[in-house]
């Protein structure tokens, strides 16, 4: 092989290395933010209580009142950080509303969004002091930007680019209507 030939077939080889590392490159830069797990087990409850009684997220649920439904959440943190007593928590919830019918567990709508959560613990019993959530549509990323810092917009993004995303509250809402544990829940069909 003369001397260019072998030059041009290094370079597009070295070329072609690096796109395939900068296209990979999300998995593992920038590192995932700090989430600490103390303040995370000391806020998810916190969280989870709020979430569920439908001031932070929850929407009419799809199941009739009749069937008595209940709204359950999961969540997943992405990053926290503590200001004194207050802690504020980013992270990924999932709801949705659960009843039991005929003896299944069925399910009606259901939300998944990030959030930004401001739980304070200094008053002895904690509350949630705020929420902040991403407005829908073309305001989405700007506002998302506004509310988590560039590392939690980055884990989120490659959370859901490999498919970690916060699961479903199936077996919390399983486990309080009375179904064995693994029941999944059914969509709600009228």
């Amino acid at each position: 092989m003369r001397g260019k030939t072998w030059l041009v077939v290094v370079a597009g080889r070295v070329l072609a290395g690096g796109v395939v590392m900068w296209q990979q490159a999300w998995r593992v830069w920038p590192p995932a933010p700090h989430v600490d797990g103390r303040l995370t087990a000391a806020a998810l409850p916190v969280i989870d209580r709020y979430s569920e009684s439908g001031r932070a997220l929850v929407r009419p649920g799809g199941l009739p009142a009749r069937t008595r439904p209940r709204w359950f959440c999961a969540e997943e943190p992405i990053e926290t950080e503590r200001r004194g007593s207050r802690v504020r928590v980013s992270l990924e919830v999932a709801c949705n509303a659960y009843a039991r019918q005929d003896g299944v567990l069925v399910t009606g709508a259901g939300t998944r969004m990030p959030l930004q959560v401001t739980p304070d613990h200094g008053g002895g019993i904690p509350v949630v002091l705020d929420v902040v959530r991403p407005v829908d549509g073309a305001g989405f990323r700007p506002s998302l930007e506004r509310t988590f810092s560039r590392r939690g917009i980055a884990e989120l993004d490659r959370r859901h680019r490999i498919g970690a995303v916060v699961g479903s509250p199936d077996a919390e809402a399983a486990r309080v209507f009375g179904f064995a544990p693994g029941t999944k829940a059914r969509i709600y069909g009228g």
